[in-house]
């Protein structure tokens, strides 16, 4: 780099420093200045919520950009704006099966002007395959909202010689350990739900882990893997193409993106429901008006018909919800994989 790209880059860097200090310095002072006048911290804390928000909102994404979390969050982030009077833009902070981002957003000052999309992966599976590291979502963060929900399908590469599910649990125990399934990584939900198909149906199928659910794609097409586990964004135009054939929906009801796949029932298997969901959260501390207010902000974003079309067109149900309700879903959750994950002892440390 140039020495003059160096020189603007450092005064660049000091300027923005400046900026945090001169920021941190009035809120010190304002704050100092209020005690001194006998007006108490929850007074302060009252008159900033008033005022939220009053400058760009940072949604973190502990996942990479492109893939379904991303689009989650930035059609989510485009509505919020709209809603609430500020920009909310999206961070992508990847890497280590989302506990970059978290650790991230954990640091961030509990103001409201950092906020994290989790999904059930970085809020709920994490904390049960890292021994080591502290990543309790519902112990670091506080819970704004659900955002939505999207089903898992069973989907099986076409040259697979199985026209639906009960002929393809016949062709797995038939011939055990030959046949591979892949995931966007140990662990991930990809990987739970396909563990959680071969106990239910006692077969048993290889895992195949990958960086992430896009190269897992890849080989799956070309044949080097036979099935996945996967949510509807990630297979919906493969099995329109004819590439993939879907066996069933793990959910109570058929999809209207693809009406003719049967759910896990009617397909023969009751009981088998996976599914991914995104949720809304703050930094434990940041104060419940503001809480409160995003909450508001982001249910009467999400009802209107032009965020529910674009969630719809990719398989995404919304489903927005409280902060309590959010608090109980994680608990949900955590109660029913916990135990499939120590079964498979499988940890990430």
């Amino acid at each position: 780099m140039k020495p003059f790209s160096n020189a603007r880059q450092a005064r660049s860097e000091t300027a923005t420093l400046a900026d945090i200090e001169r920021r941190d310095f009035l809120k010190q002072s304002t704050a100092a200045a209020l005690a001194w006048v006998g007006i108490g911290p929850a007074v302060v804390t009252l008159a900033r919520a008033a005022d939220y928000p009053a400058m760009p909102i940072r949604l973190i994404v502990p996942y990479p950009a492109g893939g379904a979390a991303d689009v989650v969050a930035r059609i989510t982030a485009k509505h919020l704006s709209d809603q609430i009077g500020q920009n909310v833009f999206v961070d992508n902070r990847a890497g280590a099966g989302g506990t970059i981002g978290t650790e991230v957003a954990v640091r961030s000052t509990p103001d409201g002007y950092t906020l994290v999309m989790h999904t059930i992966s970085s809020a709920v599976l994490n904390r049960f395959l890292y021994t080591h590291i502290k990543l309790d979502v519902s112990e670091r963060f506080a819970p704004i909202s659900q955002i939505g929900t999207v089903n898992q399908l069973l989907v099986v590469n076409r040259d697979v010689p199985a026209r639906n599910l009960q002929d393809f649990i016949a062709l797995l125990k038939a011939n055990p350990g030959m046949y591979h399934y892949g995931s966007s990584g140990l662990g991930a939900i990809m990987h739970l739900s396909g563990e959680l198909f071969c106990f239910m149906t006692d077969t048993s199928a290889v895992h195949v882990p990958y960086i992430g659910e896009g190269p897992a794609m890849v080989d799956l097409l070309a044949g080097r893997i036979q099935f996945v586990v996967a949510s509807v964004p990630a297979v919906l135009s493969h099995i329109r193409a004819g590439e993939l054939r879907a066996l069933c929906v793990n959910a109570d009801h058929r999809l209207t993106l693809l009406p003719d796949v049967p759910t896990s029932a009617e397909a023969g298997l009751p009981g088998y429901k996976t599914f991914n969901w995104y949720g809304l959260f703050a930094p434990q501390g940041t104060p419940e008006p503001i809480v409160q207010r995003v909450n508001d902000a982001l249910v009467q974003a999400l009802a209107k018909p032009e965020a529910l079309n674009e969630f719809g067109a990719i398989g995404v149900e919304v489903a927005v919800s409280s902060p309590s309700g959010l608090a109980s879903e994680l608990k949900q959750e955590g109660d029913f994989w916990g135990p499939l994950i120590k079964r498979t002892g499988v940890t990430l440390d």
